[in-house]
């Protein structure tokens, strides 16, 4: 899966205006290859693919397995203001777009035969589809951070039974509402998605489709896979109400993703990180001492946990509790008596007041008066003496894997939490450094030995065959749990091959090395096999083309005393010496 975050839709209406230049240059009626963008639409056109005056936008259209090329232009009619959406001519419209037979053909959508080579008989075409009512649509789908690229997909506003996976009701709800309201007489619309520039689209878009049916979710990977960027993506997309919006070009069907929340809902989110000392009293409820005039008395106060139960315990409203660092504490401890709360099909339905598993809430005899954030819409603050978890309380938390300084996770605790594994996203390594991802078995090719040939581009490719190398070699040493994430990576930049060359050398020493050195403490053969460096009794090349050597002791200490790996300051060497070093590492 690959999906990413989408910055806008373009819509049309398959009237008989579309479907002419679409199927094709007959004579007669059918004479363009463009799909004309109307007033209400080419200003976001513009905004999104840039103004094509006074040269025309060069653009691809793709879809799975397939490209077009084509370019954004103005009307070509002097005083026309509308824009056109062009194609090569002898390539003809894109295939998603085109008429076909959807039983047998994945790229089709709208049914009817697309080889007829009259104009006649093409129009026939077009009142025989018109007689069945499916209410055709074709998209175009930008995504962020693709510059000149448009992914082109067909859909239907009354698909026929079992084919609903095409049906406009599958697309998000901003787009699929300016649809149903594209006024009858306008050929074409279009969306803009707002929210946060995703960085982990696919992490992102993972986590939403298991809260569809988990409301508690737990990410598990090692340190730089990105966990604390999606836990904060989730929180921002949450408080926006509807989820940003992502998009899986590599998908035909359920290829967008995003977590509707109902018109009109109440949000709340509160994000926690928890820590050796982060108590049940602090995260439930608990006694905290209140001045009085005569010195303090006990008063008892609520945790998150306990106000935004109360809080969502109502129709149409929705909290979210986001938790990092999730084994930096006593994680069963710090849940307590509510873990026979979390399960989801224990979990209170706020329609049905009483339904649900309901445990006692700490201190019921106390008055526990909430903070007026958490308090009902009619201004109760304080909780039930039972306590509920509702369906719609979220929770979301990140553990590192790789942390043994901790307990491990309590079964009790564990099981009840939907857990998804994190490992690196070589992806999303290769798209920040504007790379085609390489296949698995593919090998670091370089367009000579001497780096001196080499180009920027070149030095992205050995940063992400090099972080996948020694990842290959910890997953058989240690395994997955201590994999080097992505971000260890992300520093590395610039325009120059000896400016990447650098940064690259940089982050190998204060990132990859310095995690190894930790996770190898006083383990230097396993280190240096991980390093591809020989073992002492080994021969090894000139100590410049390596990233570390062994240290022999003197005589006089040969009796207490071992050979030592010392690591190599490779950002400190000049940048082809770095580039020698690293390639080494492959």
């Amino acid at each position: 899966m690959t999906a990413k975050s989408a910055e806008a839709a373009f819509f049309w209406r398959y009237s008989k205006a579309t479907f002419s230049p679409v199927y094709g240059r007959l004579g007669g009626g059918y004479t363009k290859d463009f799909l004309q963008s109307p007033a209400a639409q080419w200003p976001t056109i513009d905004e999104i693919l840039g103004e094509p005056e006074p040269n025309p936008i060069k653009i691809e259209f793709r879809w799975p397995g397939g490209k077009r090329d084509g370019h954004w232009q103005k009307s070509a009619v002097s005083g026309d203001e509308r824009g056109q959406l062009k194609w090569v001519t002898a390539q003809g419209a894109p295939i998603p777009w085109r008429l076909g037979d959807p039983s047998t053909d994945v790229a089709a959508t709208i049914p009817g035969d697309p080889s007829k080579t009259t104009a006649a008989d093409a129009d026939a075409e077009f009142a025989i589809l018109e007689s069945k009512g499916l209410d055709p649509w074709l998209v175009a789908i930008k995504l962020r951070h693709e510059a000149g690229v448009l992914h082109v997909r067909a859909y239907l506003g009354n698909p026929p039974a079992g084919f609903e996976r095409r049906g406009i009701q599958a697309l998000p709800r901003k787009l699929r509402e300016a649809i149903r309201a594209l006024p009858q007489n306008t050929a074409g619309g279009a969306v803009k998605f707002d929210g946060v520039d995703v960085r982990a689209p696919e992490l992102v878009a993972k986590v939403l489709d298991t809260l569809k049916t988990e409301p508690n979710i737990l990410l598990i990977g090692p340190p730089g896979t990105g966990k604390t960027v999606v836990l904060e993506e989730i929180r921002q997309l949450f408080e926006l109400g509807e989820f940003a919006v992502t998009f899986d070009p590599e998908l035909w069907d359920n290829s967008w993703h995003t977590l509707m929340l109902p018109d009109q809902a109440e949000k709340k989110c509160v994000s926690l990180v928890f820590h050796p000392s982060y108590s049940y009293e602090e995260f439930v409820a608990g006694l905290v001492p209140q001045p009085t005039s005569n010195g303090f008395r006990l008063v008892a106060r609520a945790g998150p946990l306990l106000s935004l139960a109360h809080w969502a315990n109502e129709p149409n409203r929705y909290a979210a509790l986001i938790i990092d660092e999730f084994n930096r504490g006593p994680a069963a401890a710090i849940f307590g008596d509510t873990l026979a709360l979390l399960d989801a099909q224990k979990r209170n339905d706020p329609t049905k007041p009483m339904s649900g598993a309901a445990i006692q809430r700490p201190y019921p005899t106390e008055v526990m008066e909430l903070e007026i954030a958490y308090a009902q819409r009619n201004g109760e603050r304080v909780p039930s003496t039972s306590l509920r978890l509702p369906q719609n309380l979220w929770i979301v938390a990140a553990l590192n894997s790789t942390d043994r300084s901790v307990a491990p996770l309590d079964a009790a605790l564990r099981r009840r939490f939907a857990i998804i594994q994190v490992p690196p996203d070589y992806n999303a390594l290769a798209a920040h450094f504007g790379i085609p991802v390489p296949h698995r078995q593919q090998v670091f090719t370089p367009p000579s030995d001497d780096p001196e040939n080499w180009t920027a581009t070149d030095v992205f490719n050995l940063a992400f065959f090099l972080l996948r190398a020694v990842n290959q070699r910890i997953f058989l040493v240690l395994g997955s749990d201590f994999l080097l994430g992505h971000a260890l990576l992300w520093s590395v930049k610039g325009s120059s091959k000896d400016a990447v060359a650098i940064a690259l050398g940089r982050a190998f020493d204060e990132r990859v090395a310095a995690t190894l050195r930790l996770t190898f403490v006083d383990q230097d053969e396993p280190l240096a096999a991980i390093l591809k460096l020989a073992t002492p009794a080994q021969t090894q090349s000139a100590a410049e083309d390596r990233v570390g050597r062994w240290l022999t002791p003197p005589p006089e200490l040969q009796d207490v005393a071992s050979p030592r790996l010392e690591l190599t300051e490779v950002g400190r060497l000049e940048p082809n010496v770095i580039l020698r070093s690293l390639r080494a590492l492959l």
